[in-house]
């Protein structure tokens, strides 16, 4: 490889230069280079982190996928789960039973979806926290308690081991029972909720639904949690196959699917509107390269006295104009790295000390929202942009390597 012309390109740039335009211009083509770089890459970090999180709530709160039984069916809730013990990719099957009431507390009533569960270790994603403070994944749930979210908790001012009334309304089949049926219950547990998709969430052990409410003989839906989320509609149709008998099936992917998609349109949305403004911040660098060469004709001549060819010199000036994009590119590449792993920082910097700022009390998903560098991401938007800069240059070289040094030297 030859490194004459990047040498000389070296030599040229770190030449005295007394115009101060040119300088100038250069300096706001790097700075312009290293904002939409740090842009693509805030961006780009922003929309993984979102999905990171989104999975995280969405899989944690929905079961991945669910079996209904179809009326008059012979086999029972137990029997496909018999059956599904041991299946590839599911992880674990229970009855899905979802029932609406009414929490009452000092005055204050609030709607609650209460799911059934069996065993709590399948909602250690929610209890993250609660594990931690007293290893609650080993005590055993009883009829008459309840874990609802951190949002209720605040909204009806209770605190963890209050009894708390719900209301029931009963019902059998179509038709609704005249009584309302009012338990007591005990928070024993409270998960964080995250935006509306688990905030009105409450969870009770199955033996509840059996013993209080006469659901046993009722249930119809087993949902499935699977060791491969995103390959959920092929699990649960192997698991159909293998039992063979008339079901209705269904994924969390058939509602939330279109989630992920928008969210691949909006990072290629995003990646292209940017790379425009890195685009035109490339050909404030053409303008300096034509420039720059019409200043340096002289040097242009002695070269071509001293032997060098079009190839020399087309590389030469390449190199050149692709300094500035090269210098731009990784200081906005630093920059943004430094800040992905500082986040967490920078955010309790600035909630610390701009408290009552509107700005930041208006974050709608601040609590909802992750920065995750994807190195595939740099490498690509590293690439694409040393891409349109040597693009971008070409002209600028070529016209170089055109210039013709007898002319030149006449002036001289």
């Amino acid at each position: 490889m030859n490194f004459l012309p990047f040498l000389i390109a070296n030599r040229l740039h770190l030449k005295k230069n007394k115009n101060y335009t040119i300088l100038l211009t250069s300096i706001l083509s790097k700075i312009g280079i290293s904002i939409s770089v740090f842009a693509l890459i805030m961006s780009f970090s922003a929309l993984n982190g979102f999905q990171i999180l989104l999975n995280k709530k969405i899989l944690s709160t929905l079961p991945h996928g669910i079996i209904q039984l179809p009326d008059k069916s012979f086999l029972t809730w137990r029997d496909v789960i018999r059956e599904l013990k041991f299946f590839p990719g599911v992880v674990h099957a229970e009855p899905y039973i979802v029932t609406n009431g009414l929490l009452v507390a000092k005055n204050k009533i609030k709607t609650i979806e209460i799911k059934s569960f069996t065993n709590i270790k399948y909602l250690k994603n929610i209890f993250s926290s609660s594990y931690k403070k007293n290893n609650s994944i080993k005590r055993q749930y009883h009829n008459h308690e309840i874990i609802i979210s951190s949002y209720l908790l605040r909204c009806l001012s209770m605190k963890k081991g209050d009894s708390i009334n719900v209301i029931f309304l009963s019902k059998k089949g179509n038709y609704l029972y005249s009584q309302i049926r009012n338990f007591s219950l005990k928070i024993v547990d409270v998960f964080k909720s995250n935006g509306r998709l688990d905030s009105n969430i409450g969870y009770m052990h199955i033996n509840f639904f059996k013993n209080f409410l006469q659901l046993d003989d009722n249930i119809n839906k087993i949902e499935l949690h699977m060791s491969d989320p995103f390959n959920a509609d092929q699990i649960i149709l192997n698991a159909a196959k293998k039992i063979n008998k008339p079901l209705l099936v269904y994924t969390w992917i058939n509602s939330y699917k279109y989630i992920y998609h928008n969210i691949k349109k909006i990072k290629i949305m995003v990646y292209l509107g940017l790379l425009l403004l890195v685009i035109i911040s490339c050909f404030s660098i053409i303008s300096i390269s034509l420039i720059t060469i019409s200043k340096k004709t002289r040097e242009i001549a002695i070269l071509r006295s001293m032997g060098a060819d079009d190839l020399i010199i087309q590389m030469t000036f390449l190199y050149y104009g692709l300094r500035s994009i090269i210098m731009g590119n990784f200081i906005g590449l630093l920059i943004s790295v430094v800040t992905i792993l500082n986040f967490e920082k920078i955010i309790i910097f600035l909630e610390k000390n701009f408290k009552n700022n509107i700005l930041l009390d208006n974050i709608y998903c601040k609590s909802f929202f992750l920065l995750k560098i994807n190195p595939l991401d740099i490498i690509v938007i590293f690439i694409s942009i040393i891409i349109i800069g040597i693009i971008t240059n070409v002209y600028p070289a070529y016209y170089a390597s055109k210039i013709n040094p007898s002319d030149v030297l006449k002036e001289y």
